[in-house]
């Protein structure tokens, strides 16, 4: 209705108006205005900023072509993976660790140790070893 209230000349004005504009040009001048390119009126006739916004548009759309290959890996990496329900289904066993055995220099010798021997074999103790003054 409200079309229709509208003069002819201002319906054909109307007709002849460009098309909003794509997503991907706002998303370009939201760009454009972190870079501090603002649009002027002489943008019309000549673009002071034309190499810097197609080096712009260039850089986007091989960002986009980079992330696109980077998806298109993944999936690939994800399809040659065996499917696995969950991590319940995979049967892993822990490796028993042995603990390792240090020895005394007279064992690595081949050698019966020097204070062992002799209390094992019904000898007297060691002495214990001094007490501190108190």
């Amino acid at each position: 209705a409200l079309e229709r209230a509208r003069p002819p000349p201002a319906l054909q004005r109307l007709d002849a108006l460009a098309p909003p504009p794509a997503e991907e040009d706002v998303h370009l001048r939201e760009i454009y205005a972190a870079c501090g390119i603002s649009p002027s009126c002489a943008d019309g006739f000549s673009d002071p900023h034309f190499f810097h916004k197609q080096w712009i548009a260039e850089e986007e759309a091989r960002r986009r072509r980079l992330l696109d290959e980077r998806k298109a890996r993944r999936a690939a990496r994800r399809s040659a993976r065996p499917a696995q329900v969950g991590s319940a289904s995979v049967d892993r066993k822990a490796k028993r660790v042995q603990r390792k055995k240090f020895m005394t220099f007279e064992e690595q010798m081949g050698l019966p140790a020097a204070g062992a021997a002799s209390f094992s074999r019904g000898g007297a103790a060691p002495p214990p070893p001094p007490r501190p003054p108190q």
